[in-house]
């Protein structure tokens, strides 16, 4: 083998390629959960309230607190609390104290997705739907610019 270097950069561009789309595809799972709520929705935050929990045979998704206008009186300040379980709360692990920023439908309160979870605890994965398509896109491009990189 007279170029072990072209088929080294090559294992490296394909594994590099394939790890991005793994990544892009886990990323759009969780966009899509967020096309739940219907509406662009109004940012805001709180923490999750309690985890999933299983009594028997029925499992309890976990619950998020957050403030919000009351439902009657949409134009209020956001003084009102909120616990719910999030319309995505299958997308990403939700354990009881970890802060997240929500959108909740204007028209409805009660109605909330998760957007972005942030665990301070070292050595626990944060979620972030935005960052995790920025990496997708980085490796994807990375892996194809490697490949490309090889033939010159």
């Amino acid at each position: 083998m007279d170029q072990p270097w072209l088929t080294i950069m090559l294992i490296m561009a394909a594994g590099a390629l394939a790890l991005g789309v793994a990544i892009l595809r886990d990323a759009l799972r969780q966009r899509r959960a967020l096309h739940r709520l219907g509406v662009r929705g109004v940012r805001t935050r709180g923490e999750v309230a309690r985890s999933a929990r299983r009594e028997g045979p029925v499992v309890h998704p976990p619950q998020v607190r957050y403030q919000a206008p009351p439902v009657n009186n949409l134009d209020a300040p956001p003084t009102q609390t909120y616990r719910r379980a999030p319309l995505n709360h299958e997308s990403h692990p939700l354990h009881a104290g970890i802060p997240v920023v929500l959108r909740y439908d204007p028209r409805d309160p009660r109605r909330v997705v998760v957007v972005h979870t942030k665990d301070g605890r070292p050595g626990k994965v944060s979620y972030s739907a935005t960052a995790n398509m920025t990496w997708g896109i980085f490796f994807v491009l990375f892996g194809m610019g490697m490949g490309v990189a090889a033939f010159l």
